[in-house]
């Protein structure tokens, strides 16, 4: 009967300790339903966010913690949101399938503008990466195809699959891509024309979410078997399996300078670990809250963690919890304006090497409302102020 006892007052101990830590955080409540997405701006001043009530959301990140703009300009969750290196960018994606690039400048008293509308994949869009040379947009989607989409010459380079993309990183010299699908275990590393260059297998369910470091060594994966695992690029052999979640890890981030992984999962824990060590630094218990997303701050101080209660609410929002490591200086690149190239003229025959096959799939793009002196926008367009709203599409 004694153990009995004990064990009964350490576990409601135990319980007591875990709400005593989600009460004394602050929780930011701005959407109606499930947060998708969060994302801090390169410069560590906003922190943006995206839901299931087809929403985003724009925050200062201060001590008013000011939501200074709200966007709808999708049907449906949205899915993805990232950033160019210079913050001047954001791109964001949903079920809707529409890739939309905005302005992110404030000094206007519009933070983000939209500049370009992109339909590029035929589906839901499940994940989007800005390119660090912040030339290249990329998409992948439930369509199964995974997009490089060229800005400056207007084009795209599919990688075309069998099964709809759940998850997908690229390596910062852009020369290689990790592809994980729907119902697969299985991560695929792609060179960029397409073929196939390595199998990293070893996750037991659903991959959820892939990075790859800034030395270009090793891949981060995250997966429904409730682990985390570190892979070594070039032998394709896995180094490190994390297994401290007991649910489906649901996303995981690194530090900008890709010192710090964190991991994020349903089981309502948030996971801080040393990358070179291989460490556990850190454990957030959150209580009965579900991790949907998280982000790492610029600076290194905060996890924005997008969590939502087991039970039913009419509001969802986010913590953030302090990291107690040191604090970074944000250094940003100078901003890239994006030089267009002129477009060379069509032949009627293909290029070298080139099937005429492959060249009737080569990319068609209209732009629509591209004109500044039109007058009357059509009825399915809209005025955006500050600047011409493209609408791109791709066959």
């Amino acid at each position: 009967m004694r153990p009995f006892y004990f064990l009964v007052v350490f576990f409601f101990g135990l319980t007591f300790t875990t709400n005593a830590q989600t009460d004394q955080l602050e929780y930011q409540a701005h959407h109606k339903d499930d947060i998708t997405v969060i994302e801090y701006s390169p410069d560590g001043k906003y922190l943006v966010s995206g839901s299931w009530d087809e929403s985003i959301v724009i925050q200062r990140i201060d001590s008013t913690h000011e939501v200074v703009q709200r966007i709808q300009d999708n049907r449906g969750a949205i899915t993805s949101i990232s950033f160019s290196r210079d913050g001047y960018h954001m791109i964001t994606g949903g079920q809707d399938g529409k890739l939309n690039v905005y302005h992110f400048n404030d000094s206007f008293f519009s933070i983000a503008t939209l500049d370009t509308t992109l339909l590029i994949n035929q589906s839901q869009i499940n994940k989007l990466i800005y390119g660090p040379g912040m030339r290249t947009i990329f998409s992948a989607g439930d369509d199964g195809r995974f997009i490089a989409y060229d800005i400056a010459k207007d084009r795209d380079i599919p990688i075309k699959t069998s099964r709809p993309i759940s998850a997908a990183g690229v390596a910062i010299d852009r020369m290689s891509y990790f592809i994980a699908h729907e119902k697969r275990a299985e991560i695929i590393q792609y060179d960029i024309m397409g073929r196939k260059i390595n199998s990293f297998m070893g996750h037991t369910d659903q991959i959820t979410d892939v990075l790859v470091t800034l030395d270009r060594k090793h891949m981060i994966s995250s997966s429904e078997d409730k682990t985390v695992r570190i892979w070594e690029i070039r032998t394709g052999k896995e180094l490190h399996t994390f297994k401290d979640h007991q649910w489906t890890v649901t996303d995981i981030a690194i530090d900008p300078h890709g010192k710090y992984l964190v991991s994020g999962s349903l089981d309502g824990t948030v996971h801080l670990y040393h990358l070179k060590d291989r460490e556990l630094i850190k454990t957030f218990n959150l209580g009965n809250y579900k991790v949907n997303a998280l982000a790492f701050s610029p600076n290194n101080t905060t996890i924005a963690v997008a969590a939502q209660k087991d039970e039913l609410s009419d509001s969802a929002g986010y913590f953030l919890l302090e990291t107690e490591l040191k604090h970074k200086t944000i250094k940003l690149p100078k901003r890239y304006k994006v030089k267009k190239q002129p477009k060379k003229k069509k032949s009627t025959l293909p290029p070298e090497g080139q099937s005429p096959k492959a060249m009737s799939q080569s990319v068609n793009l209209s732009k629509v409302n591209s004109n500044s002196n039109s007058s009357k926008p059509k009825s399915n367009e809209k005025v955006i102020k500050k600047t011409d709203q493209i609408e791109i599409r791709i066959d």
